[in-house]
């Protein structure tokens, strides 16, 4: 896959979910190690499943150390800001860092869920299922693994839309790509856009799927 807009859109997810991974850790208060395996597993976990998923093995993220340093780096810079901040600056950051966290996460779904799917319109035009299969297991996968380090139920399964949003943006760049033949800047962008839109419109106003609720206390479950 050589298109620029894979690429640019793997080291923008590869860089905000690695963000979001350090941030989730901290949170947890692991030391530098436990920060390092949460932001590596969120940053490239997707994309190893994608990867095992299509044979391309080992994994693209396994094979180039640009990967390693961008997680490396971007860990000890948030690191190093939250421990070496002044005490004002540190506490300002604490206060957003969940809207930077929610941010980031946002921009790393919608950057895999275009990756993914990219690739999957590459090797396999004609198998809708699968390329948007893969598009949403790139964006959600690193996700599922951080949450389950952290000794949290999967965001996925219980939050408000997530998942639901990065099927979306693969739908959309499925259809511009494949259906109706437009450009790959414009279909991974759209794509882009519909995902982060999503996700960032359900937080702001908690927007969920439907949950089996139980109607009598007595009932089976």
């Amino acid at each position: 896959m050589q298109s620029i807009w894979w690429e640019i859109f793997d080291l923008l997810g590869t860089t905000a979910f690695a963000l979001s991974g350090s941030l989730v850790a901290i949170s947890r208060r692991m030391d530098m190690f436990g920060i390092f395996v949460l932001s590596a597993a969120t940053a490239v976990g997707g994309g190893i499943i994608r990867d095992i998923f299509v044979g391309r093995i080992p994994p693209v993220a396994l094979r180039s150390s640009l990967y390693f340093w961008i997680i490396i780096l971007t860990m000890l810079a948030i690191s190093a800001g939250i421990r070496y901040f002044n005490l004002h600056l540190r506490s300002e950051f604490m206060n957003y860092s969940v809207y930077f966290y929610i941010i980031c996460d946002a921009i790393g779904l919608g950057s895999f869920t275009v990756t993914g799917t990219l690739l999957g319109c590459d090797l396999y035009p004609d198998m809708m299922f699968l390329d948007i299969t893969l598009g949403v297991v790139t964006a959600v996968g690193g996700g599922v693994i951080r949450d389950i380090l952290a000794g949290r139920v999967p965001g996925i399964f219980k939050q408000d839309i997530y998942a639901t949003a990065s099927l979306a943006g693969a739908v959309v760049l499925y259809v511009f790509f494949i259906s109706m033949h437009k450009e790959t800047d414009f279909s991974a962008l759209a794509a882009f856009m519909t995902t982060v839109l999503i996700r960032l419109l359900a937080v702001q106003f908690h927007l969920n799927l439907p949950k089996v609720k139980k109607k009598r206390p007595e009932g089976f479950f």
